[in-house]
């Protein structure tokens, strides 16, 4: 039943990469690229591997690329626009979106607990990723880099960073979907040592500071108690993850 099915996805696989202009090497790569741990749990063929390691790959890869495009290409952005700018283009709905819109789920190989049910989004980034892993893998680094940019410059031009920089609502948005209280701002005068009017502000949750900003009004350190503290909300998730 595998082998029938597995020469119907290469046939797919093979004419999808042709169409997205990879000119491809060893099909082996991308037939990895597209297998689900569920089909790999179901077959006695040893050879047969998920797309786990080939994502590690490709997320470093496209974490890379995009930081090195942003540099190159936004000379005026400070490295805390940057960072914003790369999250958010490489962020799971972007490739997700992605995933989606090529129709990975038609190339994937799952098992039968899987193959009838909708994909989740982190199974569309997680192909996605792989996916430009393997492409490194088979074509090397400049193909890969091209790949990729010519996939995210879209994404990259339509981000409104003004838009990204409401830290406050971001932050009460992410507290909110996790049935939390609002959040308090407490703002003093503090001045530089400079003896120029600085604002100090910290953002808490009953009595707990989840971040803290300095800046020249009020409104900005706001802005920046808000924005450390959901960079420390997400170091935290990060960390819990690799555990």
């Amino acid at each position: 039943m595998h082998g029938s099915v597995d020469n119907n996805k290469i046939t797919k696989i093979e004419l999808f990469l042709l169409k997205k202009n990879i000119q491809y090497k060893n099909i082996a790569l991308y037939r990895k690229a597209f297998t689900h741990t569920s089909y790999v749990h179901e077959t006695n063929d040893d050879s047969i591997d998920s797309y786990e390691r080939l994502e590690f790959l490709g997320d470093a890869i496209l974490g890379k690329t995009i930081a090195v495009y942003l540099y190159e290409n936004y000379s005026d952005l400070e490295p805390g626009d940057l960072s914003l700018m790369r999250s958010n283009i490489v962020c799971k709905s972007s490739l997700a979106k992605l995933g989606k819109r090529f129709e990975l789920e038609k190339l994937a190989f799952f098992g039968r607990g899987e193959i009838n049910k909708t994909p989740s989004d982190s199974i569309y980034e997680d192909m996605v990723e792989s996916l430009i892993g393997a492409i490194y893998l088979d074509l090397g680094e400049e193909v890969t880099k091209k790949f990729i940019i010519k996939l995210f410059k879209p994404i990259i031009i339509a981000i409104d960073l003004n838009a990204l920089k409401d830290f406050k609502t971001q932050l009460q948005e992410e507290l909110q979907s996790e049935k939390r209280k609002t959040v308090k701002y407490r703002t003093i005068d503090k001045n530089n040592d400079k003896n120029e009017k600085m604002f100090f502000s910290q953002v808490l949750l009953d009595n707990l500071v989840l971040g803290e900003g300095f800046s020249t009004s009020k409104k900005k350190a706001e802005q920046k108690a808000a924005q450390n503290a959901l960079e420390k909300k997400a170091a935290k998730e990060g960390s819990e993850d690799v555990s």
